[in-house]
């Protein structure tokens, strides 16, 4: 019958960033470790706090499977004699294999025949098999930082303090770094002052008897059942309506085993500040969260959770936090005020002492290159000389907000320093607005720019470090991405799609090369680095980029993979390519549809043997292809004028209108032909029409 296990890894506190990420990956080396081992199971969960991480396996099966194996044994001259009678190394190879003679099989590997045995393996028992899977699970966990400590070789991103791993009642025995496993575990650290607890049941343990054991030594294991004691708490102790941001709940969830909240207050006065720059001080510094009032006002009060306080302690708790919220405020208001004595526009030159990116100049060139794409951009969108001139600005002092000291304490507050203190100097609402706009969006779900002014800026921005960074080889590769492109090059669409912009991608990465060049003189030419100069592979490399980006925005509103993948082809426009896919999809399992991928597929078979694209009519001999000719310049008219409007509906009938003809001119012309001059005639038309139909999609990438 089924049984469970557990598995606790007893640790020094672990920085709550990195708990989600480890719970995940344990979960997934288990799985990965049960299926490789041939142990079934019903359930895999893991919980965990700051110092612990939780393995259960539910009704886990009392053996490995039984699996027969086909061992290779020698080849067949030297298992068997001229005869057919077998040699020594075929009875040795039978007698070690635990197989009759007659039992051996012979199969061709390659040229050779081979002897092969059928082996019958029984299954070890569950808890001999846990011996070796639990430390293997433990030491394959991925951590982005790791340590040693005492005389072993383990490393682990904490000190390891203890090892409860249990098969029902029975304790697997392992040493790891040093611990021996057991069947104890600590409950929280104000509770029981460091005993250890004995994890025992008659029944054999199952999760809820090990949730409930450790939540009656305070421990909530938990994560989820955490995460939601922790809302209720601290709704309870707000007077008022508290913000409760998932980030910081997250966070807090991972630095507490019991959460008690309590409310706490500072002075009003600091309420003059601005309201970010309050909030980001309790949520950053201390992990408090604020208190907003029926309006959405912030009120002068914080809920702090605290891990396990006792309530005669809590009054201490409180006025401790106070105290220290109260410098960290005092500090801000401080850096408010001296921030607010030099004018944004006298900081620009600061800028020159800030480093962009490695080898892509400083954040004074940077400005300078936005300024100039946000004019470019702002002349594209056909904007008025007002709206320019206002982008202008908004893009001369994008960046200044960097060399305060607000900014250069609290990172979280580019862009919303920017306009406060532009508000401050009597800049107008739209510039100062525009300033913390092209920032946006600053992460998912955050908000996109309203105005078209922070609208123009932030693209370009955005767009100037994707290029910049390519340029030099700072590109994602995996799960790395410190530059974090991927999130601006979904900014970017985001932007794109909701504003329906008609811009040429290929025009804006030029453009913004072209800006980069004097920086690439500077900071790499001189250095022998010519890398940069190959312009097409970058542009190539920048355009597959945010195709990849795109197809998955498609393909989550529902778009199909192979609909997603033809409608990138001659990818240029974001806007296009998410409309025109959604049009596609209306058409799929339609005549029309399927006569179009049947007949621009048979095309692009017979295209690629076309050396040239200019037709010669004069060539033409017979009436299929002359008439092929006609309708095509015809048809590719209709469709230019369609994708110029943006019709893909009406791109697609006028596509459709080919297939016919298209099928009877395979049937009356041999493209073919014994004559070279015809032949390549009737590829050269073949290749146009290939070409007309890339304009629209790449259909035979698509599925009927």
């Amino acid at each position: 019958m089924p049984k469970n296990a557990l598995l606790e890894i007893g640790l020094e506190e672990v920085p709550a960033r990195f708990m989600s990420g480890f719970l995940l990956d344990l979960k997934k080396k288990a799985e990965e470790k049960l299926a490789q081992s041939r142990l079934k199971y019903s359930k895999v969960e893991t919980l965990g706090t700051l110092r612990r991480l939780t393995l259960y396996i539910e009704n886990l099966a009392i053996k490995q499977e039984d699996i027969v194996e086909e061992i290779k044994g020698p080849s067949k001259s030297a298992a068997f004699d001229e005869k057919g009678n077998p040699t020594k190394a075929a009875q040795g190879f039978a007698k070690k294999q635990g197989v009759k003679l007659s039992d051996l099989e012979i199969k061709s590997v390659g040229k050779t025949e081979f002897v092969f045995a059928k082996v019958k393996r029984k299954g070890l028992g569950t808890p001999e098999v846990l011996t070796q899977l639990f430390p293997d699970i433990i030491t394959l966990l991925y951590f982005p930082l790791s340590m040693r400590w005492g005389t072993t070789d383990l490393r682990f991103i904490r000190p390891i303090h203890w090892i409860l791993a249990l098969y029902e009642k029975k304790i697997i025995k392992f040493e790891l770094g040093g611990i021996k496993s057991g069947n104890k575990t600590y409950g929280h650290r104000f509770f029981d002052g460091g005993r250890p607890i004995v994890i025992s049941s008659k029944k054999g343990i199952d999760l809820k008897a090990y949730e409930k054991i450790l939540l009656g030594h305070g421990v909530v294991v938990d994560q989820n059942k955490r995460k939601e004691k922790i809302k209720v708490e601290v709704k309870k102790a707000a007077k008022g309506r508290p913000l409760i941001e998932e980030d910081l709940l997250e966070e807090v969830n991972y630095l507490v085993e019991n959460p008690v909240a309590a409310i706490g207050k500072f002075n009003s006065d600091y309420l003059k500040l601005p309201k970010e720059v309050l909030i980001i001080t309790m949520k950053k510094n201390q992990k408090y969260f604020p208190v907003l009032g029926g309006r959405g006002e912030l009120l002068p009060s914080f809920v702090v959770v605290t891990d396990g306080t006792r309530k005669k302690d809590i009054k201490g708790v409180v006025q401790g936090n106070e105290r220290v919220l109260t410098a960290r405020l005092s500090d801000a208001e401080f850096f408010f005020k001296e921030d607010k004595k030099v004018a944004l526009k006298d900081r620009v030159g600061e800028l020159k002492k800030v480093a962009f990116y490695e080898k892509l100049g400083s954040m004074f060139e940077k400005k300078e290159r936005i300024k100039a794409m946000s004019s470019w951009f702002a002349k594209e969108l056909e904007l008025s000389e007002v709206e320019i001139k206002k982008i202008e600005k908004i893009a001369e002092l994008s960046k200044a907000d960097l060399v305060t000291q607000m900014v250069f304490e609290f990172s979280e507050l580019q862009g919303i320093m920017g306009r406060e203190y532009a508000l401050a100097e009597g800049e107008e609402k739209a510039v100062a607005q525009g300033i913390f706009e092209h920032y946006l969006p600053r992460h998912p779900g955050d908000d996109l720019p309203t105005s078209i002014e922070g609208t123009t800026v932030g693209l370009a921005d955005k767009f100037d470090s994707i290029i910049g960074c390519f340029s030099v080889q700072l590109i994602p590769s995996g799960s790395e991405d410190p530059y974090m492109l991927r999130r601006q090059a979904h900014s970017i669409i985001q932007i794109i799609l909701k504003k329906k912009l008609d811009i040429s991608l290929e025009d804006v990465i030029e453009r913004c090369y072209k800006l980069y060049e004097p920086v690439f003189l500077e900071h790499l030419f001189k250095k022998g680095e010519t890398g940069y100069k190959d312009f097409a592979g970058i542009k190539k490399s920048v355009l597959d980029f945010l195709a990849q980006r795109l197809k998955g925005v498609i393909l989550e509103e529902g778009v199909r993979y192979d609909v997603a993948d033809a409608s990138l082809s001659m990818f240029n426009s974001i806007v296009d390519v998410y409309e025109k896919s959604k049009v596609v999809m209306k058409y799929l399992g339609s005549d029309k549809l399927k006569g179009i991928v049947l007949t621009s597929d048979r095309i692009m078979r017979l295209a690629k043997e076309a050396t040239r694209e200019n037709i010669i009519e004069s060539d033409f001999a017979e009436d299929g292809e002359k008439s092929l000719h006609d309708l095509y310049l015809k048809i590719n008219w209709a469709v230019g004028e369609a994708l110029g409007k943006r019709d893909f509906r009406e791109a697609l009938e006028e596509l459709a209108k080919m297939t016919a003809p298209v099928d009877k001119f395979f049937v009356d012309v041999l493209v073919m032909h014994k004559d070279e001059k015809l032949k390549l005639n009737r590829l050269a038309l073949l290749k146009n029409l290939e070409r007309m139909y890339l304009e629209v999609a790449d259909f035979p990438k698509i599925v009927i």
